[in-house]
């Protein structure tokens, strides 16, 4: 099994999801990254990686493979690697 990890170089903390169509054990739950912080979540295959402000007013995502870095920015600038 591989992961998707999602890094937040954004000046704010930023409320991450990841789907969980490759993995039925993992968790679909909005998670919140600090600033200048990363984490992983364990998927075998393509998966969505959505993001969202605090109040709920924004929101973007890609649809990314396994073994991918996500680099959130701000909503206009969301790059995979």
């Amino acid at each position: 099994m591989g992961a998707i990890i999602v890094v937040n170089s954004s000046s704010s903390p930023i409320h991450v999801f990841v789907s969980k169509y490759s993995n039925s054990n993992g968790s679909d739950e909005w998670f919140t990254i600090a600033p200048g912080k990363r984490d992983s979540w364990s998927r075998n295959g393509w998966e969505l990686v959505a993001f969202k402000n605090a109040n709920d007013t924004d929101r973007a995502g890609k649809y990314v493979p396994v073994n991918t870095e996500v680099v959130f920015t701000d909503f206009a600038r969301i790059a995979v690697n």
